[in-house]
């Protein structure tokens, strides 16, 4: 009998692996916490706005939750501003982790929440979430989560429900109601069913109703979401786990860590290529599958895709001096418009802003950016200086960090520093005795 169980267990492993890679697709939620009272909020709504347009509508679920707003604001939806601990308006958080608070021109034309967009867009998750029914008369909702990395696993997390109204007078997307299920996710091909049964209240439109789910962990973290609203019968989507901004300290051969197409719906075709927009030009920048059949990247190769099925590639990057670099890879298919991952390469201690600005009286500049822990600053200054700081500002002009540098001599110099316990988000930086003021994006 052992023996039986064995070999049913290794079966169904297998099969789990030929479906997914470790590694799934996330569908981001962004949570944009406002109030029907609130004049600054049209900015973050006409933000949302442009950047929903940028994106593919099964890629990111969007929701708008109001406080204080009588019957928009239930005691659920209220928690879920303590939650996150909101208090200012507007204020839009991109999977349970990154917050864009405040209302002005960057928000308003898409410029901050596309930058927290982008650093989860295309990252990969251990969690894969699909929809088993649904039915809004009966207030009931039916979500399975599943674990396909091994090693990772969920000892205390919750998968969230938002009941959402769309046309609400001049709103929509309105959450209406929130739930919430305990649950534990063991290690690879593990899952569990999270099902609720909704109260619907006599004053909600049922044919403007939907809901969207999510697994949400307590530090806030949100590692997967799914929603009712319909999808289209195909969709090219990317998983790639790691930040697509690489960085090397010297020229050489270098490969990008593993990232995976999914073809999620019928057997089909991908067509990839490389397009470079600027890189030195003594730099080759091809790719290869985990059969180790390798690509050139400027040309078209086709690829056969099964029936929700992935592919694993890893660039591969022959660099024959510093620079930077950046680059796109390209999927085209038959049923959509082409799928486009923005990588860019820095080799060395250089920028495509470094090559082209004269060296200034005073100028600081970090590297990696976004960065995920340790940063290094290059500088340059005409004289020396006793005593400098670098100088880190959130998004409402606070200083959330100063680094006491030292003296920093005149000419070139670069510096390293530790800011793994500054909070992922959106920050500014400057010298304390430089004018410019420069954007840093912190990522987990």
């Amino acid at each position: 009998m052992k023996r039986y169980i064995l070999i049913v267990f290794m079966v169904a492993f297998a099969l789990l692996n030929a479906q997914t890679a470790p590694y799934y697709p996330t569908t981001l939620i962004i949570e944009n916490f406002g109030a029907s009272w609130c004049g600054a909020c049209a900015f973050a709504l006409a933000g949302l706005d442009v950047i929903e347009g940028e994106v593919l509508p099964h890629e990111v679920i969007f929701t708008r939750l109001l406080t204080e707003s009588g019957e928009y604001s239930p005691p659920e939806v209220e928690d879920r501003f303590d939650f996150y601990q909101v208090y200012g308006l507007p204020t839009v958080i991109f999977n349970g982790k990154t917050r864009v608070p405040g209302s002005d021109d960057l928000v308003e034309d898409g410029t901050l929440y596309r930058e927290a967009l982008n650093q989860y867009r295309y990252t990969g998750t251990p969690v894969k979430m699909d929809l088993n029914s649904f039915d809004y008369q009966a207030g009931e909702y039916s979500f399975t989560i599943t674990n396909v990395n091994q090693g990772f696993s969920i000892d205390e997390g919750k998968v969230v429900l938002y009941v959402i109204e769309n046309d609400i007078e001049d709103m929509t997307r309105i959450v209406r109601t929130v739930l919430s299920q305990d649950i534990a996710l063991g290690d690879v091909g593990d899952s569990v069913v999270a099902s609720f049964n909704v109260d619907n209240d006599a004053s909600w439109n049922m044919d403007n109703i939907w809901a969207a789910a999510f697994v949400q962990l307590p530090s806030g973290s949100i590692l997967q979401a799914a929603s009712t609203l319909p999808l289209p019968e195909s969709q090219v989507r990317v998983a790639a786990p790691f930040d697509l901004h690489l960085t090397e300290d010297e020229p050489g051969a270098h490969y990008s860590p593993t990232f995976y197409l999914y073809n999620i719906g019928p057997a089909t075709s991908f067509n990839t290529h490389i397009e470079i927009h600027e890189a030195p030009d003594d730099w080759f920048i091809n790719y290869c599958d985990e059969d180790d059949n390798c690509f050139p990247g400027g040309f078209p190769t086709t690829h056969p895709m099964a029936e929700n099925g992935y592919k694993a590639l890893e660039l591969n990057l022959f660099v024959g001096s510093k620079g930077y670099g950046r680059f796109d890879f390209i999927i085209e298919t038959d049923f959509a418009e082409p799928y486009v991952i923005p990588f860019e390469m820095t080799v060395g201690p250089v920028s495509v802003a470094d090559d082209l600005a004269p060296m200034a009286e005073l100028s600081a500049k970090i590297y990696p950016n976004p960065f995920a822990d340790k940063i290094k600053i290059r500088i340059q200054s005409e004289k020396t200086r006793a005593d400098e700081k670098l100088l880190i500002y959130n998004l409402k002009g606070q200083i959330v960090k100063s680094l006491n540098l030292g003296t920093v001599k005149a000419g070139e110099s670069v510096i390293s520093a530790d800011l793994q316990n500054l909070a992922d988000g959106i920050y500014f930086y400057k010298l304390e005795s430089e004018k410019t003021t420069r954007k840093l994006i912190k990522i987990k």
